[in-house]
């Protein structure tokens, strides 16, 4: 004989909600926020409108005169081998790298050589502009009597370029995924994001594009396409200051290279943003604030004890560095990447300094941003909706043939497709000053 038991309704009810997922309606992101760089170049300058793709800029180079020394000086007759003579002229007074002085008194353009007649010692000797030193002209000395002009230089401007490219995302939604969701976006369904995630995932390709594009001209699958030159290969091939580290970063290393960045310009008061990883940021503050608790041995910091050190600005040469975490640098797809030198990702140990100083033009018309930012025709950005068989919130298809027939601005641009579209357009490029811009990164 068996026995049935019935459970109370409110038990089972209960049972039933205790079982129930406890989902919660926000989303989180665990993507990082990357645009730093794209925030950096907005700020510095607004992007220029180009009529073509292809945009010029054109630079005057050092007024000064030197060339470096292939043949050494001939003790007897003054003839020097240089690389270049075509600026050198005769009366010119040069020094090698000692600062011993001579006086040009002949030019041989065929031969690439120039002759001196003595102006800091009696006679030449042996190691007076050796090889490898640079011969420099300091300045004129014209006869002081009946004295008469020197040929004309003339300086052209070099001319380089920046590429505009374009860059796409677009998204589609078919009418089935216009459904409900435990899932919310924005307090609406889920299905409302799907603008918003493919605009986050189009300002991700810029900023990957503005850092580590490579400025070609190639042809593809679909055709011609052209890629910019972003931030990384200005740096490493258009002059600016590069260091492959073969071992980890010290502050002698840090200066020296910060250093080098100091010559490229005799304007004082430069201010330069440091984008780095985390793995050089940690490097850094461990260095640099060893070097402040060691200065401060002799007194306390506001009469309290210290803890710990966050080291975001540093001040070197006449130069500002303002330390900035440049998450990209972080991002999971380099994170098993590890280098040899410190274990760590080798991506995150990298350093790229900004000059956030603008560069005046040579005639006083005006400056120029370090970074600067171009794009193709009148429109920086361009995005719009393509509807098919849907519209943009219904989709009920006799409401897209209502929206179309009573408006006089509707567009008749649409699709067959069971659904919507949505695409966006950047046709845009980087000009990096690159000799303003430095790169510290691990080497492969």
């Amino acid at each position: 004989m068996s026995t049935i038991s019935n459970l109370p309704l409110s038990q089972s009810l209960l049972l039933k909600g205790l079982s129930l997922p406890n989902k919660m309606a926000m989303v989180y992101a665990q993507d990082y926020g990357y645009n730093v760089l794209t925030q950096l170049t907005s700020k510095l300058a607004s992007s220029i409108s180009s009529p073509q793709a292809k945009v010029e800029i054109s630079s005057l180079g050092n007024l000064g005169v030197f060339s470096k020394v292939n043949v050494a000086i001939n003790t007897t007759t003054g003839v020097v081998g240089l690389t270049d003579v075509t600026k050198f002229r005769i009366g010119d007074i040069v020094a090698d790298a000692n600062m011993v002085q001579g006086l040009v008194t002949d030019v041989n353009y065929g031969a690439n050589t120039i002759t001196l007649a003595p102006v800091s010692t009696s006679a030449w000797v042996s190691g007076n502009f050796a090889v490898n030193h640079n011969a420099k002209r300091f300045f004129d000395a014209s006869p002081n009597r009946s004295s008469f002009g020197k040929t004309t230089l003339n300086y052209t401007p070099d001319t380089d370029y920046a590429l505009t490219s374009v860059t796409r995302e677009s998204s589609h939604q078919a009418r089935r995924d216009r459904i409900g969701s435990f899932v919310k976006w924005n307090g609406d369904f889920w299905w409302r994001s799907y603008d918003d995630l493919t605009l986050k995932a189009f300002a991700k390709q810029l900023e990957y594009k503005y850092a580590f594009s490579e400025r070609q001209i190639k042809t593809g699958p679909y055709g011609e396409y052209y890629t910019t030159g972003g931030l990384r290969w200005s740096i490493i091939n258009n002059g600016g200051s590069y260091l492959s580290l073969t071992s980890e970063l010290t502050q002698s290393v840090f200066n020296d290279f910060l250093e080098q960045m100091v010559r490229v310009s005799a304007e004082g008061g430069r201010k330069l943003v440091a984008l780095m990883g985390s793995a050089a940021m940690a490097r850094l503050q461990t260095i640099l604030g060893d070097y402040i608790k060691y200065a401060g041995t002799a007194n306390t910091f506001g009469g309290t004890s210290v803890t710990g050190l966050n080291v975001m600005k540093y001040a070197y040469a006449g130069l500002e560095i303002e330390f900035v975490r440049w998450a990209l640098l972080d991002d999971e797809m380099f994170r098993s990447e590890l280098s040899s030198i410190n274990g760590k990702p080798r991506m995150s140990n990298s350093i790229y300094f900004i000059d956030m100083t603008s560069v005046p033009a040579a005639d006083g018309s005006g400056t120029i941003a370090a970074l600067q930012k171009y794009h193709f025709n009148n429109d920086e950005l361009i995005a719009n909706y393509v509807p098919g068989m849907i519209g943009l919130d219904s989709s009920d298809a006799s409401t897209v043939k209502a929206t179309l027939g009573s408006s006089t601005m509707a567009s008749l641009g649409t699709g067959d497709v069971d659904g919507v579209d949505f695409h966006i357009l950047s046709d845009c490029g980087l000009y990096c000053i690159a000799d303003r811009m430095g790169l510290i990164e691990f080497a492969a």
